[in-house]
């Protein structure tokens, strides 16, 4: 019997394998054109929490004074748990952004894994001095409030053509993010154990300069 966790057991593999994996059964999991927001960060593993923020233009739902945490962040803030990744959709927008270093503690401290920010982060001085995993489009200082207002939470998005949906498991490294569907999860991880045997049979035959069939790996 298989005692290692789901999570675990995907912790493993770096995100182009599990790529290569979910491409063998057709499915693009690939979120493109996010990156880990530290030079650092190490590989991350959690169930996926899909949030999504619709563009409205300085709604008095979403308003509230200052800095700190806008109104639909709040709902996220309160949603999240222990294990999860917080995958927030605000369209890949560049002008504002709804994360930052508040947001990135209180979700450290209830144990939350990471945020992928299909948009921009902000407070990065703070988010890389607390340490918590952040990949995002890029920075902007700006807050996102006077320009989006919530959404949803816990429905499936797409991001970057890639449907992630609750539970989802979500893996992100230095190469960028992957979503493997719930219902794919054991079928992928088998997949995963053939490929990682064969990249080490090709890597041991190119340091040795002896591959001579590409095909019989």
């Amino acid at each position: 019997m298989n005692n290692i966790s789901i999570e675990t057991q995907f912790l493993k593999f770096p995100t182009s394998m599990i790529s290569d994996a979910l491409d063998e059964i057709g499915i693009n999991g690939a979120i493109s054109g996010v990156a880990a927001q530290r030079n650092d960060q190490g590989r991350v593993v959690g169930r996926a929490l899909p949030v999504k923020f619709e563009k409205k233009n300085k709604d008095p739902k979403a308003w509230r004074f200052g800095g700190g945490v806008g109104k639909p962040l709040e709902q996220v803030l309160k949603t999240m748990s222990k294990g999860q990744v917080v995958v927030m959709d605000l369209q890949g927008a560049v002008n504002a952004t709804a994360w930052g270093g508040l947001a990135s503690k209180l979700a450290q401290k209830k144990g939350v894994v990471a945020t992928i920010m299909n948009g921009t982060c902000r407070d990065l001085e703070e988010i890389r001095e607390c340490g918590y995993p952040v990949w995002a489009i890029g920075v902007c200082p700006r807050r996102s409030r006077n320009d989006f207002t919530f959404g949803s939470i816990n429905e499936t998005i797409s991001v970057t053509n890639v449907e992630i949906s609750k539970n989802d498991i979500i893996v992100a490294d230095q190469s960028g993010v992957v979503c493997v569907p719930e219902q794919e999860i054991n079928k992928v991880l088998e997949l995963l154990k053939k490929i990682s045997k064969q990249e080490e049979l090709l890597e041991d035959q190119v340091l040795q300069n002896i591959i001579q069939n590409w095909d019989e790996l």
